[in-house]
């Protein structure tokens, strides 16, 4: 069809044959090129703006005037225009009229949001709000448009209603505003004005009820309760993120202003339905650490530990619907129930427990990284600040007697998994969560300034304990007492390298004195590996010994045997 006909069917105003275009056009995108588009998409976009399309809507926001219903045959063409805009607006490229100011003017106006006492909560407006949605996330001047013509307050004073707002709008409204808060404390601060705190709080409420006790709603809906949750707790997360940072720099540069209430603080109530979400919600199969559950995390992450003592210890006997919880049992669940989401993804996402080896392939899509690390920087923030629930966690992550028959780096337990993480190369940020976590867990008793360093082994910790400036005196066996009740391992004597028991190590193999050349050069290879290995995750730079002792011995001719080794050799 060519240009100039949809125009004209667009000026005759004929509603049967506008459908028909909509449809056929929605129906064969591609059939139209970027000129064609150049050319169609303003008279659409002034189209859609003009005419009254008003349909009446799903819910009505409370007091506010309701517009009259008109033919569906109106409803079905403006609700189609939207979705042939949205469709053809999923690239910039010959989009320039939406994604101009008056774009985003007649997008305010479709849906509703230029005047917030008319709004009405229809397919319509559902539909404006997503091309809006759409043109933030793939251009970026469109955040100035909106800004421009009050959209972040029409947001904010929508979201006021939202006891009228379908689950569509309120997951739009969330999206849009998780858009516009990255790094924009200023929006932050506007939308404070309308309450944000309390309307993230009943969204997330409402849904988190819906995800728990209604067992009707589909969850394979494009739009459900699990979908607005993450999309609430999105924006959550950034505007936390935001107004802490304008908070610190203010700290930092010296403002004498009086301080204000600070962002875990002024969002204090939205924590009870996320610590719902972690610790009522059944996770996610196969990965745990999916969402809700890992958009969760992610917003638990930026509360400090005194605000989400204060709220467990306020609401846990409503979470639990147990006024008999002791404070003990509240913490014997929380640590076993953390250690639990950790452990389980843990094991999913690195079943080879190689955590440097590539993932199976139907694993390779996930950012390790991304998934695994917040959990352990909430884990290690619980442990330090909270000094009775730290040797619950330390229980959980810590090697125990069954674990140092062999190096605790080896074998298939979390805290062998936890500890080969903190060498790794491919895990940065996961590699410096464990060591901080093992640090804490480790050296808030001042083991390491004792030099015992058996809990995890000096050799897993040297490049952690360098870069953080921590002297390394040349550390002896130690001694540990059973915590099980095995007498026959009370006071064994620790190897303080592996963490493994002295005794084990005769079981396993002979001592270098003992050993032929063969097995001699074996060990020399695995060390040299090892010292490669460390010197490839960045966090210390140290020069291989056995390459130098090569080098100053004038490259024996079986230097060249030095290679890596396959993982079932070491």
């Amino acid at each position: 069809m060519a240009i100039s006909d949809t125009c004209s069917i667009l000026s005759t105003g004929n509603q049967n044959d506008i459908v028909n275009l909509f449809t056929t056009i929605k129906n064969s995108p591609e059939g139209i090129d970027v000129q064609e588009k150049h050319k169609f998409m303003e008279p659409l976009l002034i189209h859609l703006a003009e005419r009254s399309w008003n349909e009446q809507s799903k819910t009505n926001v409370n007091g506010y005037k309701r517009k009259p219903l008109i033919r569906l045959s109106l409803c079905t063409a403006m609700t189609l225009g939207l979705e042939v805009l949205k469709l053809l607006g999923r690239t910039t490229q010959g989009s320039e009229a939406l994604f101009s100011e008056k774009g985003t003017q007649a997008l305010l106006k479709i849906s509703g949001l230029d005047d917030i006492t008319s709004f009405q909560d229809t397919a319509s407006s559902q539909e404006a709000l997503k091309c809006m949605a759409n043109c933030i996330l793939l251009d970026e001047k469109t955040k100035t448009y909106l800004e421009n013509n009050n959209g972040i307050s029409a947001c904010g004073r929508l979201l006021q209603s939202r006891p009228t707002l379908s689950m569509e709008v309120q997951f739009l409204i969330c999206r849009i505003l998780f858009f516009m808060t990255v790094n924009r404390s200023d929006i932050v601060q506007q939308l404070m004005d309308y309450d944000i705190a309390q309307s993230t709080e009943k969204i997330l409420v409402e849904n988190v009820q819906k995800i728990k006790n209604d067992k009707s709603i589909d969850m394979t809906a494009p739009i459900n309760p699990v979908s607005v949750v993450n999309e609430a707790l999105k924006m959550l997360f950034n505007m936390i993120l935001a107004y802490g940072r304008q908070q610190q720099q203010q700290q930092e540069e010296g403002s004498t202003s009086p301080t204000p209430i600070t962002a875990p603080e002024y969002f204090r109530k939205c924590l009870l339905p996320i610590l719902e979400i972690i610790f009522l919600i059944p996770p996610p199969q196969p990965l745990p650490l999916s969402p809700p559950h890992s958009h969760a995390i992610h917003a638990l992450m930026q509360y400090p530990c005194p605000v989400i003592i204060e709220i467990w210890r306020e609401y846990k006997n409503d979470i639990f619907q147990s006024p008999d919880l002791t404070a003990e049992q509240g913490r014997l669940f929380v640590a076993n129930k953390m250690t639990e989401l950790l452990q389980d993804s843990l094991m999913y996402l690195i079943p080879n427990e190689d955590p440097d080896e590539q993932a199976p392939p139907d694993r390779q899509h996930y950012n390790i990284d991304a998934v695994l690390s917040p959990i352990i920087l909430v884990i290690r923030n619980l442990a330090h600040g909270d000094p009775n629930l730290r040797p619950l966690i330390a229980h959980n992550l810590l090697p125990q007697e069954s674990d140092r028959m062999m190096p605790v780096n080896q074998g298939k337990g979390l805290s062998a998994y936890l500890i080969r993480l903190m060498t790794s190369a491919m895990l940065p940020q996961t590699r410096d969560a464990v060591c901080e976590t093992m640090f804490v867990l480790c050296d808030e008793e001042g083991k390491f300034d004792d030099n015992d360093y058996s809990d995890v082994g000096y050799g897993n910790a040297i490049g952690f304990l360098v870069n953080k400036g921590i002297a390394m005196e040349p550390p002896q066996e130690t001694q540990v007492n059973s915590q099980d009740g095995d007498n026959d391992n009370e006071n064994q004597q620790i190897n303080p390298i592996t963490g493994q028991y002295v005794s084990a190590e005769r079981d396993q193999g002979p001592a270098l004195a003992d050993m032929t050349d063969e097995e001699k050069e074996r060990e020399a290879e695995k060390l040299f590996v090892l010292f490669e290995r460390l010197k490839k995750t960045g966090i210390i730079d140290v020069e291989n010994p056995i390459a130098k002792a090569m080098r100053e011995g004038g490259g024996d001719s079986d230097s060249s045997r030095i290679k890596e080794l396959d993982s079932d050799e070491e």
